[in-house]
């Protein structure tokens, strides 16, 4: 058995999917199936079925082994925080995944920061969807994460942090600037609107689908993006205008020369929060930086 091999089954055990497996471990679908038979003709058992559309599923010695790999995985990083903290193995490290939107637009300052406080800590980013987030820091990947609190399972410890808050984008002296009453639907149907990909890591999608339909008004799609980037560059061109979920005043709005209209009335709000795994102290310097990122609500 090898430990690329032990990690591809214990994605594909989680996710079910060989595709999700192949994004996670940034390889192709072919290799991870390649890896998969080549366990199962070690092991001399059949470790997954396939079952058609609703991807695969555990064999009873397909099930002893993910148990044999979570252990190993757990035990694995114990040790790895262990002689961090002697100063005797590998230098202190801390990976962090979170979209991009929040890398991009809340962490840099704070990153530099810590940096400087902690020189000798190897820090990774991942930059990944919200569902990724959440895989990483289960599997034990990744340290912490940063997700929506609507997004993050109840098995892993969350900690709030920054509250976000859904609202449309509009260039800066927008007719619908003037207004002194809350946005109504009917009002921004108007206009051709730059919206989140429909996905489970973008919530409120599906709701605005469903408002515009059940209202029947409207609904103008010039893009589909997942990019804060993308959509205020074009809501600064006078494309289209672009709903968004911000977390405080981003100064991205400066740049742009954008409004943020307040949607709370018609969207809820969301918290991103600090995940973690259950059951386990983090280092010192993994600490550090949670309680950096804390400071800064």
């Amino acid at each position: 058995m090898e430990w690329q091999q032990l990690n591809a089954f214990r994605h594909l055990a989680r996710t079910g999917s060989f595709s999700r497996t192949a994004q996670l471990t940034l390889r192709t679908q072919p290799a991870v199936s390649q890896q998969i038979k080549a366990l199962e003709a070690d092991l001399g058992c059949l470790l997954v079925e396939r079952s058609g559309r609703r991807g695969v599923r555990l064999t009873r010695a397909g099930e002893r082994l993910l148990a044999f790999c979570e252990l190993a995985n757990r035990e694995e990083q114990a040790l790895r925080e262990e002689l961090a903290e002697l100063g005797e193995g590998p230098r202190q490290r801390l990976r962090l995944a979170a979209p991009l939107t929040t890398l991009v637009q809340l962490l840099p300052p704070l990153l530099a920061a810590y940096g400087r406080e902690h020189p000798g800590v190897e820090l990774t980013l991942w930059d990944r969807p919200q569902g990724q987030v959440v895989q990483l820091v289960r599997s034990g990947e990744a340290d912490l994460g940063l997700a929506l609190a609507s997004q993050a399972p109840r098995g892993l410890k969350a900690q709030a942090w920054k509250t976000v808050r859904p609202v449309l984008l509009v260039p800066q002296g927008h007719p619908l600037c003037r207004r002194r009453r809350p946005l109504e639907l009917a009002e921004i149907s108007r206009y051709r609107l730059v919206l989140p990909p429909p996905s489970p890591d973008f919530s409120h999608r599906a709701a605005l689908d469903e408002m515009f339909h059940s209202r029947g008004l409207p609904c103008r799609v010039i893009m589909e993006s997942a990019n804060a980037e993308v959509s205020a560059a074009l809501v600064e061109q006078g494309l289209g205008l672009a709903f968004a979920s911000i977390a405080g005043e981003p100064p991205g709005l400066r740049k742009w020369n954008l409004k943020a209209l307040s949607l709370e009335h018609l969207l809820p709000s969301d918290r991103i929060v600090i995940l973690s795994r259950k059951g386990r102290s983090l280092p010192a310097h993994q600490q550090a930086l949670v309680d950096l990122l804390l400071s800064q609500v």
